[in-house]
C-alpha cells in the first residue's frame, strides 16, 4: 500500500547515524552539542532531559524523542539551568559501577535533503506526540538497542532503530498537506510513482467527485491535484541538481528531450502551502 508521508521522506532523503548514550557520573549535567547533520535527534529512555536551540526551549519526556534543527547554539541537560558537562571517572573500583554512568538518554546525527523546508515544514525543534506521552515506537526502539550494547556486528540493526526514532518524530509532525484525513487515500495514491495518473484513477473506491477533489485539495494544499502531482514529481529532479548534477544528465535520466523542457517543466512546478 501507498504511503504519503513515506514517499514525502524518501524525495526528500533522509540519513540516520545510530546513537551514542550520554554517560555521566553526575546527576546534572548539561552537554553541548554540536551536530554533524543537519539535525540531531535525541531519545531517552527514563528521565526527562532540556533542549534548547538557540532561543528555543522543549522539554523531551521519558519514553519520548525529538528531532533538532543544526544550530550554533545547542544543548541537552538535565534541567532548566545550566549545570556542568557529563563526567566519567576514568577506572571504576568494581566493573559494575560505570552502569551507574548510564543516563539513557541517546543522541545521534539526521540529515535530511535540501528540500526538506519546503516538503516536510519541520519546526526548529519536532517532538513525539501527543505531548508527554511516551511513544510506544520510541520506547520499543531504546529498549532494544539497549539489549544490542556491547555486542559484534551490531552497527546495521542500532542504526535502523535510530532510524525508527527519527521516522516516528517525522509521522508525529506531518506536513500541513496531509492535514485532511479525508484526502489520505488520495494523497497516498497521488505521491506512489506507479499509482495511477488521471483522477479518475485517483478517485476508484473514493466516495468524492472530482469537484470535491479539487475543493479540498486546494483547501488543504493550496494547489490543485494536478499542480500538486507535478509538485511531487519535480522533487526527484530538483534534489539531483541541488546535488549537483549535469543538468544534460538529469534531464535524460528523467525523460526529457533537452534541457529546456526540463526548466520549462520545473517553471511550471508550485509548491503546497506549508503553514502550520
Amino acid at each position: 500500500m501507498a504511503d504519503a508521508l513515506r514517499a514525502l521522506i524518501d524525495a526528500v532523503g533522509l540519513q540516520v547515524g545510530p546513537g551514542t548514550e550520554v554517560r555521566s557520573d553526575d546527576e546534572a549535567w548539561t552537554l553541548d552539542v554540536e551536530p554533524t547533520g543537519t539535525h540531531v535527534w535525541v531519545a531517552t529512555r527514563s528521565r526527562s532531559v532540556w533542549i534548547r536551540r538557540g532561543d528555543d526551549i522543549a522539554i523531551v519526556d521519558a519514553g519520548t524523542a525529538a528531532l533538532v534543527e543544526g544550530h550554533a547554539t545547542i544543548t541537552i541537560g538535565t534541567g532548566p539551568e545550566r549545570s556542568g558537562p557529563p563526567r566519567v571517572a576514568e577506572t571504576y573500583a568494581f566493573p559494575h559501577e560505570a552502569l551507574f554512568a548510564l543516563t539513557g538518554v541517546l543522541l545521534g546525527a539526521a540529515t535530511l535533503g535540501p528540500l526538506a523546508d519546503e516538503v516536510l515544514a519541520l519546526p526548529p525543534v519536532a517532538t513525539t506526540g501527543p505531548p508527554g506521552a511516551p511513544s510506544p515506537d520510541v520506547g520499543l526502539a531504546l529498549r532494544h538497542v539497549g539489549h544490542l550494547d556491547g555486542g559484534r556486528w551490531h552497527g546495521a540493526q542500532q542504526q535502523a532503530l535510530a532510524r525508527l526514532v527519527v521516522t516516528t518524530v517525522l509521522r508525529d509532525n506531518p506536513p500541513p498537506m496531509l492535514g485532511d484525513n479525508g484526502l489520505a487515500r488520495i494523497l497516498d495514491r497521488l505521491f506512489d510513482p506507479a499509482g495511477p495518473s488521471s483522477l479518475q484513477g485517483i478517485l476508484v473506491g473514493v466516495r468524492m467527485s472530482e469537484r470535491t477533489l479539487e475543493r479540498r485539495c486546494a483547501a488543504a494544499t493550496g494547489c490543485s491535484p494536478a499542480q500538486l502531482g507535478r509538485w511531487y514529481r519535480s522533487l526527484a529532479v530538483r534534489s539531483a541538481l541541488t546535488r549537483g548534477d549535469r543538468p544534460s544528465d538529469v534531464a535524460t535520466r528523467f525523460g526529457f528531450s533537452t534541457t529546456s523542457s526540463r526548466w520549462r517543466a520545473l517553471e511550471r512546478v508550485r509548491p503546497p502551502t506549508t503553514r502550520r
